[in-house]
């Protein structure tokens, strides 16, 4: 697992992406335009990649997915709509694009790499614009005419509000990003797994402290 908030998320995304050529994997994005532009992005920098998201014809959302199935593309860039009941072992990264809403969705979206039990890599590109967008989502989710009570939507939204801030925490937390999600989740977790990019961060640290040390 690896959190990055970095200046330029587009040099960042492809970065990631050539650093693993011949690899393929999937990008996570918020929303359909961002889909778009993504792939768009991609693609004119030579990258093989397909484009998923509800807003497209079923037969080219089938076309897309056949073809990330059968590794005739390398990246697949997707909202959440895409990955259920998507069987394919050996994606070796995924990448959110945009910070996911909550914690359940970014564990779900993180599983669909490595299934074939080697090295894989999940990283989120996170900016604080992300949470910004996720809140207008909540206050839209508020405000519709769904013929909800006015109280049952508030609680949604104050459920939604709490969730998000376990994200955001994740995204910033200089602890071990294994160690969060399994407390999260309730489940006991040692203080480092020494391979996420927080304790790889905190190793590089303390080992040029002990080599300045030693000066």
């Amino acid at each position: 697992f690896e959190v990055q908030q970095p200046a330029d998320k587009r040099a960042a995304l492809l970065e990631l992406v050539k650093g693993r050529p011949g690899k393929c994997g999937i990008v996570y994005c918020a929303t359909r335009k961002n889909v778009e532009e993504v792939c768009d992005f991609l693609r004119q920098r030579g990258v093989a990649a397909a484009r998923y998201h509800a807003g497209l014809d079923p037969e080219e959302r089938q076309r897309n997915q056949e073809d990330f199935l059968y590794d005739r593309v390398q990246v697949m860039v997707a909202t959440n709509a895409f990955g259920m009941g998507i069987d394919k072992p050996n994606v070796r990264f995924v990448i959110h694009y945009n910070m996911p809403k909550d914690l359940e969705s970014y564990y779900q979206e993180a599983g669909r790499a490595g299934r074939d039990g080697q090295p894989s890599r999940c990283t989120l590109l996170y900016s604080g614009t992300d949470v910004r967008t996720i809140r207008f989502f909540i206050d839209k989710e508020l405000e519709a005419d769904n013929g909800l009570p006015a109280d049952v939507k508030a609680e949604a939204a104050r459920k939604a509000e709490e969730r998000l801030k376990y994200m955001t925490f994740y995204s910033t937390t200089p602890k071990c990003l294994r160690g969060f999600l399994l407390e999260y989740f309730g489940e006991a977790a040692p203080k480092k797994c020494g391979n996420c990019s927080c304790c790889l961060a905190a190793e590089q640290e303390a080992q040029l402290q002990l080599e300045t040390s030693r000066r």
